[in-house]
């Protein structure tokens, strides 16, 4: 049987067998464990590949690891070297803290958190808590987690506390939701994998069953080996933390509001073309701040040229500049889009100029700028919130 006319025109293939082993190593490098063991059985190259000391280092090397290896003993070590690549990469981006009944709502910590390669001796991962600075609009980062990687492969983790650091344990809870939690006895501090379900029956059948492995840790996780305090804390990954040119207001933002009061905003796009955006407020309660701010069900923006109407809507209010003063900015900026927006009353600026009642909704703009980011603000309101991103290609921005 002839080969097609497209697999001639595009030259001679070449068998997986004949792949240099350099090659082999970058395809196990893309593929998760389970994957790349599934991959080995398909040729004997790839299995042979797939066993090489060599291939810790070619996944460091995909990830931009800036810090050299451990070297592994022994081919276990370099597998467990492997898989603890794989876990911190995992990790890596932005998470929600999820509220605890159990902690004191006026002791409660920022609800953010960061997952990034930390300058080390070895492969580190650090993770940051993060909160609105009250200095510029920038973003204050204070120490959490930090993860390495021992000289046996298996991966170490020690949570920041006044009284040094704290031996803790970072459990997957399915792919985009983990447990940060004290170390359990020696032994006891294997990793949790459940990929099925939702986040809360995940939750719930692993720790409601006290006869399941992960409930006796959880009891047991609340004194370290140090003897430690720590209540286990749960996080959900933020899948689209920054904008696309598809998506231009998605993301985590951060800006200053009508009170003077920095906060994190979150834009999530949904499957049915909608936009809705939450605040991480530093108001303790049941939703832990997470409160709507706007929605819209349609993402089809106004283009230039604008009505007067609209250019009027905008120039005659002003952007509030400063935290710690009530100094304002009646200065525009310039527009490249305008997205019609709703919002319910009660979460928008308390000071509106028209009361309005419980069945009605306070329509709003978006003003998209040139530089990418954009501006908000509702009807019977005078100003504008500005935003500006929290982070760029998964590095936070401090200002």
């Amino acid at each position: 049987m002839g080969s097609s006319p497209a697999a001639a025109a595009a030259g001679p293939s070449t068998a997986l067998e004949d792949l240099p082993e350099d090659a082999l190593l970058c395809i196990l490098a893309f593929l998760a464990p389970p994957d790349a063991a599934a991959a080995a059985c398909a040729c004997r190259r790839l299995a042979s590949a797939a066993f090489s000391p060599a291939l810790p280092l070619a996944l460091a090397l995909r990830l931009g690891l800036p810090c050299p290896l451990p070297s592994p003993p022994c081919p276990a070590a370099a597998r467990r070297l492997l898989r603890s690549l794989h876990r911190l990469r995992r990790l890596r981006g932005l998470w929600r803290r999820l509220p605890s009944s159990s902690t004191n709502s006026h002791s409660q910590p920022p609800s953010l958190a960061t997952f990034e390669w930390a300058a080390a001796p070895r492969a580190t991962l650090a993770a940051s808590l993060l909160a609105p600075s009250t200095r510029g609009g920038g973003v204050s980062m204070s120490p959490f987690v930090t993860l390495s990687i021992a000289d046996s492969g298996d991966t170490v983790a020690a949570a920041a506390a006044a009284a040094g650091d704290v031996p803790v344990c970072v459990n997957f809870v399915g792919n985009n939701h983990i447990v940060v939690e004290a170390a359990a006895a020696a032994g006891e501090d294997e990793e949790v994998e459940m990929v099925s379900g939702s986040p809360p029956e995940e939750m719930y059948a692993h720790f409601a069953n006290r006869r399941s492995p992960g409930a006796g840790r959880r009891r047991r996780a609340k004194h370290g080996r140090r003897g430690a305090f720590m209540e286990p804390e749960h996080f959900v990954r933020i899948a689209d933390a920054e904008p696309t040119q598809a998506r231009p207001i998605q993301g985590l933002w951060k800006g200053i509001c009508e009170d003077r009061t920095p906060e994190f905003y979150l834009v999530a796009y949904d499957d049915i073309g909608g936009v809705t955006c939450r605040r991480f407020s530093d108001t303790r309660g049941q939703n832990s701040g997470y409160s709507p701010v706007f929605w819209t069900a349609g993402t089809t923006f106004l283009e230039p040229p604008f009505s007067e109407q609209e250019l009027d809507n905008y120039s005659n209010r002003y952007h509030i500049q400063g935290v710690t003063s009530n100094h304002a900015c009646s200065e525009n900026r310039v527009i490249s889009r305008i997205l019609c927006i709703n919002s319910s009353h009660d979460v928008v600026d308390p000071h509106l100029s028209t009361p309005l009642d419980d069945a009605r909704s306070v329509e709003g703009r978006i003003w998209l700028y040139e530089d990418g980011t954009f501006g908000f603000g509702f009807i019977g309101s005078n100003s504008v919130i500005d935003l500006r991103h929290v982070s760029s290609a998964g590095c936070i921005l401090d200002t």
